[in-house]
Parts: C-alpha cells; sequence; structure tokens
C-alpha cells in the first residue's frame, strides 16, 4: 500500500486529538450516592479511548518510519548510480 506524504501528514493531524493537557484536566464524574470513588465506566472509557488514540498514533509512527527507510533507500541507489567511479577520471 503506497501513502503519499499528504496523506500521512492529513492522518498525523487528524490523531492528534489528545493532548497532555487534556488528560491532565481530566476530571472523573463520581459514583453515585453511597458509593465513594469515580465512576468506574467513566474512567474505563476514557482509558478506552486513550489506548486507541495511542495505537493509532503508533501506527502512522510505524508507517513514516518505514516510508524514511524506503526513501533514504532510493536515495543511496540515486547517490550510488551518480557518483564518480575510480579511474573513469
Amino acid at each position: 500500500m503506497t501513502t503519499h506524504a499528504v496523506g500521512m501528514f492529513r492522518a498525523t493531524r487528524r490523531l492528534a486529538r489528545l493532548c497532555p493537557e487534556q488528560v491532565r484536566r481530566m476530571r472523573f464524574r463520581r459514583t453515585r450516592f453511597g458509593r465513594r470513588g469515580l465512576a468506574e465506566e467513566h474512567v474505563y472509557a476514557f482509558l478506552r479511548a486513550v489506548v486507541d488514540e495511542l495505537i493509532a498514533r503508533d501506527a502512522v509512527e510505524a508507517s513514516l518510519r518505514a516510508e524514511n527507510a524506503r526513501l533514504k533507500g532510493a536515495l543511496r541507489d540515486w547517490q550510488s548510480s551518480f557518483a564518480p567511479r575510480p579511474g573513469r577520471w
């Protein structure tokens, strides 16, 4: 599957929804009267959202690293094909 740099940029921007400041400010609802602590389902829903975002970001990063390696290899090949060979001059 070929991915263009523009598409990767857009995907990266789309995945950048959750920032550290949002996590720091996150407050969970308290449980109903008679129970102590936080609403467990709210905490787990938030954790699932964080995990989903991290998985998506890791996938984008892996794709970008693979594309970077491919481009470096192509550049190396191109440079070696135009490099002066000893004894030709």
